[in-house]
This record gives structure tokens, C-alpha cells and sequence, in this order.
């Protein structure tokens, strides 16, 4: 069984035209929830590390 891949490109040499514009985004937003992200990845990072120090290199 053979399936015939659908393309949405034009066959050459048909000409085409743009429907709308597209405007580029500014990079105005304000990042939500960054500070929440740097914590909590912080604060992981920080028991992660304890984990392996008291693992490998605690004394007794």
C-alpha cells in the first residue's frame, strides 16, 4: 500500500500571491512566570547538589 504525500506547494512556474501580512513579533511580551522558574530550578539544583554531596562525600 503506497500513499501519495499531499503538498501545499504550488507546481512550478504557477504564480502565487500573499493572502495576508505577517507582522513579526516585537519581543515586547514580559516573560510570565520567570521568577517562579529561576526558584524553583535553583532551589532544585541546590538539594540535587546536597543529595550528592551527602551521598558520596559524607563523612562516616
Amino acid at each position: 500500500m503506497t500513499a501519495n504525500a499531499q503538498t501545499h506547494n504550488p507546481p512550478p512556474g504557477e504564480m502565487t500571491e500573499k493572502k495576508n501580512e505577517v507582522e513579526a513579533k516585537q519581543g515586547t511580551d514580559k516573560p510570565r512566570n520567570m521568577p517562579v522558574v529561576l526558584i524553583v530550578s535553583t532551589v532544585g539544583a541546590a538539594v540535587a547538589m546536597w543529595v550528592i554531596w551527602s551521598v558520596f562525600f559524607a563523612p562516616g
